[in-house]
């Protein structure tokens, strides 16, 4: 019967930690393009409520000169009003989105950038480039923190 030494024991170690770890990139991953398919339909709504906007503005200057010109009701006047208030009102939210929106960029990887990250860690493969030592120490500290848990 031959029994498993401790060397034995640690290159599986080492295996579950970088499964664990491509588990985190595919789960960032996953998030990042979430995020970016979110950024992209906000842009696209900001175009469209955009569009809807300038159309809206001009319809309400057409009535806002043909009511100069013409006596309208008090009916229509505050119906043109309410109008006016929304299209502010929408003005504000639109504003809103544009803020969130830059924000969203400047705080944010790209789907494109994390991609190339990920392709260089993959390329490097750090594990190569670590002592067992060091390895030995991760995995310490890896079970120090289970043990904790």
């Amino acid at each position: 019967m031959v029994e498993e030494g401790p060397s034995e024991a640690r290159p599986l170690k080492t295996s579950a930690i970088l499964m664990q770890l491509m588990e985190d990139v595919r789960a960032l991953n996953s998030a990042i393009s979430l995020l970016s398919q979110k950024m992209r339909n906000l842009a696209r709504n900001e175009k469209i409520l955009g569009r809807n906007l300038i159309v809206l503005n001009k319809k309400v200057r057409e009535l806002s000169e043909m009511g100069s010109a013409q006596a309208l009701p008090a009916s229509f006047a505050e119906k043109i009003s309410a109008l006016e208030k929304r299209l502010d009102d929408t003005n504000k939210k639109l504003e809103e989105l544009n803020i969130i929106v830059s924000h969203l960029r400047k705080e944010f990887v790209t789907y494109d950038d994390f991609k190339e990250l990920k392709q260089i860690v993959d390329a490097i493969n750090p594990l190569e480039l670590a002592t067992i030592d060091q390895v030995k120490e991760l995995i310490g500290r890896s079970h120090k923190k289970d043990e904790e848990l």
